[in-house]
């Protein structure tokens, strides 16, 4: 069952948000609604509640603020399958005006700007720049939810979970050392990192042992570890330090019709 949000405010969302200076956020902020009566609204949802269910309309439409969002399905044996990370500036809910294919849950507590679905699609048809925006995030998303999807199908369970490491140190808080190493936070569950990957809690245990055994990742705290070298962690996980490790971005150039086959992406 979808549960109702945590609150709801009326606030200046602009001031002092990281995403200020994302091109969505600012074409957002130029439109029609982006400052007027039927702007966004702060809407925040606590981690595991659900937002959406799988096959049906989204609850709401509009950009991740904060935190993380998990679009998932479940399996007809029952199992939990997680296809993808939604992260903050990512689109949320009823853009195109389709029913999502999949159901999304709040990985970590979240924040989303949120904006009247039927005003965004009435100014979006009538402001080009907007549209050119939202199918630019679209495709950073897809790309990104391609990206998951190829490595759970090329790789095995330790390289799998190595490489969840690589892409987290792109989309999750890092701490840059002195030493060229780095401090990674990973706020999203164990489960839920087992689920993304297609493996299990115990595998990422097993796999974490080893690289500290290596000297590679050392946990510092829960959910925090200490990377010694991100291109070796790539390397090992039998990616291409120089095309994979960076996650796909919402102000880089949407991909090319002929660089990846078209994907749904789940983001309702």
């Amino acid at each position: 069952m979808t549960l109702p949000f945590e609150t709801t405010t009326r606030i200046d969302l602009c001031a002092g948000c990281p995403l200020r200076s994302r091109r969505l956020c600012r074409v957002i902020r130029a439109t029609s609604f982006g400052n007027g009566a039927g702007g966004p609204r702060l809407r925040r949802l606590p981690q595991d509640r659900t937002l959406q269910e799988e096959g049906g309309a989204p609850n709401l439409t509009g950009v991740l603020r904060r935190g993380y969002l998990r679009a998932e399905r479940m399996m007809p044996d029952g199992r939990r399958s997680i296809l993808g990370l939604l992260v903050p500036g990512d689109l949320v809910g009823d853009w195109a005006g389709a029913a999502g294919s999949c159901s999304l849950a709040a990985a970590t507590d979240v924040e989303i700007c949120a904006i009247d679905p039927r005003l965004a699609r009435r100014v979006a048809d009538e402001d080009a720049a907007l549209r050119i925006e939202i199918l630019h995030a679209t495709a950073a998303q897809t790309a990104r939810q391609l990206e998951m999807v190829w490595r759970r199908g090329a790789l095995t369970s330790r390289e799998r979970i190595i490489a969840f490491l690589v892409m987290a140190a792109e989309i999750m808080p890092v701490a840059p050392q002195g030493d060229g190493s780095l401090v990674l936070t990973i706020p999203i569950s164990r489960r839920d990192w087992a689920d993304l990957t297609n493996t299990t809690v115990e595998t990422i245990c097993r796999t974490l042992g080893y690289l500290a055994d290596k000297d590679m990742v050392r946990p510092e705290g829960p959910g925090r570890y200490h990377v010694r070298d991100l291109d070796v962690l790539c390397r090992l996980a039998g990616l291409d330090p120089e095309h994979d490790r960076v996650a796909p971005g919402h102000d880089a150039p949407a991909p090319g019709p002929g660089d990846r086959p078209a994907l749904r992406l789940c983001h309702g």
